[in-house]
This record gives C-alpha cells, sequence and structure tokens, in this order.
C-alpha cells in the first residue's frame, strides 16, 4: 500500500506471506506452514491506529482482535495502537476424526507465534505506552472443521502459553468463512 499525493500521510506499507502444504497418510492429513511479516514505512504526516497492523485471528489464534501489540495504558484507557512492524508463523495439522465422511467434520492441531512492535514516527506524548518494544507471543490450539452449507465452520480452542501482562487473549473463537 502507498500513500501520498495531496493526502495529509505519506507512507509505504509491505507484507509478504509464504504458505506450504503437504499431505501425508493417504492424503488424509494436511500439515501447513504459514510465515508472514509487514512493515510499515513512514514518510511524513501523521502517523495513525488506522495506518498502522493490527493482528486479527486470521494471523494470531488466541488473542482478541488487537489484543497484542503497543497499548496506550493512561488512566483508565487501554486501547490498541497497533505497530510498525510484525511477524508471524503459523503450523498446523489437519485430519480425519474417524466420522463418517458426509459429516464434513475434520479436525486439527496448531501452534502460531508472532509479534507486532515499533511506534516509530508516532507523537507518544502524554502516553503511557506498553509494549512498544515487542515480544514473541506462543499460541497453542486444537480446532474443530465443519463444511456447512453455510461455509465452512472453524471452532479453535486455544491457549496462550506466552503473552505480556497488558494482552487481551481468548480462549475460544469461531469463525466461518467462504471462497470464491
Amino acid at each position: 500500500d502507498f500513500a501520498a499525493l495531496g493526502g495529509d500521510s505519506e507512507f509505504l506499507r509491505t507484507t509478504a506471506k509464504i504458505v506450504g502444504q503437504r499431505r501425508l497418510v493417504n492424503q488424509d492429513v494436511r500439515l501447513t506452514a504459514a510465515f508472514e511479516a509487514g512493515a510499515l514505512s513512514w514518510g511524513g504526516g501523521t502517523n495513525r491506529v488506522a495506518d498502522r497492523f493490527i493482528l486479527g485471528t486470521n494471523i494470531l489464534r488466541g488473542f482478541e482482535p488487537g489484543g497484542i501489540g503497543p497499548r496506550d495504558q493512561s488512566g483508565t484507557v487501554d486501547n490498541t495502537l497497533g505497530g510498525n512492524l510484525y511477524t508471524a508463523a503459523r503450523f498446523e495439522a489437519e485430519f480425519p476424526l474417524g466420522l463418517p465422511e458426509e459429516y464434513g467434520i475434520r479436525g486439527a492441531v496448531f501452534y502460531d507465534v508472532a509479534n507486532l512492535w515499533d511506534l516509530s514516527d508516532v507523537d507518544q506524548t502524554g502516553g503511557t505506552i506498553v509494549g512498544e518494544g515487542g515480544a514473541l507471543r506462543h499460541v497453542l490450539g486444537v480446532s474443530v472443521l465443519w463444511q456447512t452449507p453455510l461455509g465452512p465452520l472453524r471452532f479453535n480452542f486455544t491457549d496462550a502459553i506466552k503473552k505480556e501482562s497488558f494482552d487481551r487473549d481468548q480462549s475460544f473463537d469461531l469463525t466461518i468463512s467462504t471462497s470464491f
């Protein structure tokens, strides 16, 4: 993403993602590894929260959207600020549960690790900022995957095994998706 030319902000936001998959055990087990990173390079204007990266469950499961990374904890405020840099790695094994195939129900286990940090070019005057330096968060989880006529449902049960005291984790997440 590039912003400039007449706007009040100038930046270049870049993301990269690489995914590898391998099928095993008569094509019934699928192993997936995904690596992702992003960088926001600020050129001028006001570095706003809306321009920074905020990690959701599509990047790091086990935390609320905006649940990790720099936060402003001034007084009674506890606001996510996003970050200029992030990295994430996700590893998953998806497998049959032994139920009849027509039910469309499978299982998965996963391990996610990610970091969101850096508030350079951000005016932090008057704020109590935590998490700017970043720290890796680690999550283990199991999932139930169900192919329904409505679309694929995913029930994630997670445990954030490494987190910061100010993070907002969650032990359950339900997603529905579709593909075109």
